[in-house]
């Protein structure tokens, strides 16, 4: 498995790999097209794991939480594993490398918003120097159903 920079001709492979995560991984119903998902996200880093072979493993990237200049640095991620490769330490390559790039860019805070129950995607960010902030409680609503976030994030100790 190697990390590489995630390009537009990725996007069909990471947007199958999105989908099977929209049961359980975000708060989104539908997957974005191209436009939309490169307009809300940093330009870099942006990150696929590929496995010769196998295609595109899982992909990764930042998002700013607000376009206010004193939130520059603050980011929060997005992390998603094709269901076939879930246990095989893809998304923790995919975040470890994320949180060394978004270092070296003077990214000062990532944050991850993980849906109460994904223990696997908290397990994970703790892994990666995450620590938890708190719960948000009914805090959107998902195919009518009011759902609690777990907050989470990372200073980095670079900047």
């Amino acid at each position: 498995m190697r990390i590489d920079e995630l390009r537009a001709e990725d996007w069909p492979a990471c947007a199958r790999i999105y989908e099977e995560g929209l049961e359980l991984g975000t708060f989104e119903e539908t997957v974005p097209s191209w436009s939309s998902w490169h307009e809300a996200h940093l330009p870099e880093p942006r990150l696929v794991a590929r496995q010769d072979g196998d295609g595109i493993l899982g992909w990764a990237a930042l998002a700013p939480v607000s376009h206010r200049d004193c939130y520059r640095g603050v980011t929060e991620n997005s992390v998603y594993v094709a269901r076939e490769a879930r246990g095989r330490g893809v998304g923790q390559a995919l975040l470890a490398e994320l949180v060394r790039r978004a270092d070296a860019l003077g990214i000062w805070t990532i944050t991850a918003g993980i849906l109460v129950g994904n223990d696997a995607s908290v397990a994970l960010h703790e892994r990666c120097g995450f620590r938890l902030v708190g719960v948000r409680e009914r805090i959107a609503v998902k195919r009518g159903e009011w759902r609690d976030v777990v907050l989470m994030e990372r200073r980095s100790p670079a900047v």
